[in-house]
């Protein structure tokens, strides 16, 4: 089934009444609670994946958060957006790990509305104001993590300053720790790309292990990695996404990617237990 075609005027924002200020903390709250919630759940992997497959098995509750699946042709988007914003306020802060599944869904699904129809169909005709709300997000959310992230989740930061100190001695470097097949996770297939690539949202709050093939790929990009947030971009050949990657072992904070990019770190990629 293919997507609708909106007419794109009824969303584009007037100039005089966007609030670059506003979007960005807007965008940053659903991408803070995703963070959140993601980094907490990878520690009850087995419990997160149960909880995940009772809340899709309820009535109403849409497994694909893709924005069409929540605003109709030609649909305003906050009527979707006002009553999620009002489940997440309920839902923080979350008292059990089945709260923090449902809020992390919900501010899933709200960022994907939010990016396709506030912002790169809001902002379509002012593309200076969409660069500064996205340098604007940039900044919010690099300084959550050196901070707000940092203090909830110490030892997650240490384990990636830990990554980022150089290896001594230099013989070291030649002898790859041992696996343990018990502990290998389950790959990405290719159906499960194909999904994520489709639904963006769906990447929210996985976390995957990459295990380069010797053939091509760098092999200093080995570890793991998740999707931190993805824009929506309306392009001649329709709408395209871009994709903020953590790769936990460079240290860097949020890369850019685009869709080939994450493409080609899911195929060599495992889920993190």
């Amino acid at each position: 089934m293919s997507a609708p075609i909106y007419d794109l005027d009824v969303y584009k924002i007037p100039r005089n009444l966007v609030d670059v200020e506003a979007l960005a903390q807007q965008a940053s709250r659903y991408l803070k609670i995703a963070a959140e919630d993601a980094e907490f759940l990878s520690y009850h992997a087995t419990r997160r994946d149960e909880i995940v497959a009772e809340l899709y098995r309820q009535p109403g509750i849409k497994p694909d958060t893709s924005p069409d699946q929540f605003v109709p042709q030609g649909g305003d988007p906050d009527v979707h957006l006002i009553p999620a914003n009002a489940v997440i306020e309920q839902l923080t802060p979350p008292k059990s790990l089945e709260e923090r599944v449902k809020r992390l869904h919900f501010a899933a699904a709200a960022m994907s509305v939010f990016s396709q129809f506030k912002i790169a169909y809001g902002l379509l005709d002012h593309p200076d104001l969409e660069r500064q709300y996205q340098r604007r997000k940039t900044q919010i959310m690099s300084e959550y993590y050196k901070t707000e992230f940092a203090l909830l989740f110490p030892e997650s930061m240490k384990r990636a300053a830990a990554r980022r100190m150089p290896a001594t001695p230099p013989t070291r470097l030649a002898t790859p720790p041992p696996t343990r097949p018990s502990a290998v996770s389950r790959c990405v297939s290719r159906e499960d790309v194909d999904q994520f690539l489709s639904n963006p949202s769906t990447l929210l709050g996985k976390r995957f292990v990459h295990s380069p093939q010797s053939g091509g790929q760098d092999q200093g990009d080995c570890g793991t990695w998740h999707v931190a947030s993805y824009t929506v971009c309306v392009a001649d050949g329709g709408v395209e996404h871009e994709y903020q990657v953590v790769l936990d072992a460079s240290g860097e904070g949020a890369l850019p990617m685009d869709g080939e990019e994450v493409r080609e770190l899911l195929q060599h990629s495992t889920f993190a237990a």
